[in-house]
């Protein structure tokens, strides 16, 4: 079944950065919601599978939020990682009236990445990590 869910959810990042991210496409961010931003790099898609479960256990509780959730992947958008200051990807955020309430990156667990994420978008009023 983990399985199963990992391809279902790489091909829908992987469907949905084509779709979303041609070269003449701005980053259209909605500045009174909370935004997630998920830095994606398709070439390593195993690395990300932690992202993948906290996306699904994430959508249960926020489906409005993953679902207007931002992809950029890693051959494109260059300038979207340096505004955001992205070294490196996975790594997701969440941007919240211009100010990243939370950044996770790199290797982590599941958990790791739902539990700041889940409270951060629960929250009113949340403060920059």
């Amino acid at each position: 079944m983990k399985v199963f869910s990992f391809f279902f959810i790489a091909s829908f990042l992987f469907i949905t950065s084509c779709n979303h991210f041609k070269p003449q496409d701005e980053l259209i961010l909605d500045k009174n919601s909370k935004q997630i931003i998920f830095f994606s790099n398709e070439k390593d898609y195993e690395e990300e599978a932690p992202y993948y479960d906290a996306i699904i256990e994430l959508k249960k509780l926020f489906p409005d939020e993953i679902k207007n959730m931002k992809i950029i992947s890693s051959n494109k958008a260059k300038r979207y990682y340096e505004a955001f200051d992205v070294q490196s990807s996975p790594t997701i955020l969440i941007i919240h009236q211009e100010k990243v309430l939370v950044k996770i990156k790199g290797d982590t667990s599941a958990e790791e990445i739902i539990k700041p994420l889940s409270d951060a978008l629960k929250s009113e009023w949340s403060t920059s990590n």
